[in-house]
């Protein structure tokens, strides 16, 4: 979506709901307790509450929201995308609209604004949200407007990674791993927090989209989630430096 809209020089907007597991309708009968500071004056306490809407914290909230949501936009001439289930297109002689839903934040791009602004006043009309006009920051990536398009990064994840993992005084690196160097499943003692490894090896992954660099050293790693070794964790501080 974004080497379209940087192609075409289309406007990237993003939009939030308000409450958005507030909007769904349950399709199986829920119970629950009655609320502290709620109960039936007429009820005692060993009535329960039978839930007409989706509530935050129930298992179901999810996808009643996104059943909600995904019914609603065909109304508005939207077809799911047969590639991706979170890609939705509105296509007429007047233009092109492509929306995206990830949980509750929305993107809109498109090849007129006019339509991209009707969308927006369908689905403010329909549901409580927010226009946050041009999209700058979205799951973890920033996206910065320049006259050769657009500049895609991911600093404010990285500080937050190398703030976990407690890194931001170590000597930087020129490369993320050492020439010639393969890492091995057997070499040294293994790591006391497998876990740990895992989750920050994870968080590395998700950091390839904007930095194909370490992608090579990155597949190095992932190798060895089911049993790091200590060289593995040293191998991997080196990629975060």
């Amino acid at each position: 979506i974004f080497a379209l809209a940087a192609q075409f020089q289309w406007s990237l907007r993003q939009l939030d709901v308000k409450n958005a597991f507030l909007h769904g309708i349950l399709q199986e009968e829920v119970y629950m307790a009655q609320p502290p500071g709620f109960e039936s004056v007429t009820h005692p306490s060993h009535y329960v509450c039978k839930l007409q809407k989706s509530l935050y914290g129930l298992k179901q909230a999810p996808r009643a929201w996104n059943d909600r949501f995904t019914s609603f936009l065909p109304s508005l001439g939207f077809q799911v995308s047969q590639a991706d289930p979170s890609l939705f297109i509105q296509q007429s002689s007047k233009g092109t609209v492509l929306l995206l839903l990830y949980v509750d934040d929305v993107i809109l791009t498109g090849s007129s604004s006019t339509l991209i602004n009707q969308v927006i006043t369908a689905l403010t009309a329909e549901f409580e949200m927010k226009d946050l006009g041009l999209l700058h920051y979205f799951l973890g990536l920033q996206i910065s407007y320049t006259s050769e398009g657009l500049f895609v990064s991911q600093a404010k994840y990285i500080n937050e990674l190398v703030d976990k993992v407690d890194l931001h005084d170590s000597k930087p690196c020129a490369t993320p791993c050492l020439p010639y160097h393969r890492l091995l499943k057997d070499d040294g003692k293994p790591y006391h927090s497998p876990a740990q490894y895992r989750s920050i090896v994870g968080a590395l992954q998700y950091l390839t989209f904007t930095r194909p660099d370490i992608a090579f050293s990155v597949n190095q790693a992932c190798q060895f989630m089911h049993n790091p070794m200590i060289s593995h964790v040293i191998a991997v501080k080196r990629i975060l430096r």
